[in-house]
């Protein structure tokens, strides 16, 4: 960005930086990917407990769980 265009985004947004509303947007991502994870391995183990999945579901679900997690880190991150 221009230094016009710093001055001209800082000016609508209170007097916050790109770089403080890019984080805070990162932030909200990470977070709500965290709770997403939480959701997708809590009903993985209670489809366990009911008989309804298998130590292999589990194992599939973590994995991808934490792939997700590991994006939204480095997407945060950079």
């Amino acid at each position: 960005m221009t230094g016009t265009q710093q001055a001209a985004f800082q000016a609508a947004n209170g007097g916050h930086s790109v770089a403080e509303v890019s984080t805070l947007v990162g932030s909200v991502f990470a977070v709500l990917v965290y709770i997403f994870t939480a959701w997708l391995v809590a009903r993985a183990l209670s489809a366990f407990y009911r008989g309804n999945a298998t130590e292999r579901d589990l194992l599939w679900v973590g994995l991808r769980s934490s792939a997700l997690i590991a994006i939204a880190l480095w997407w945060v991150h950079t």
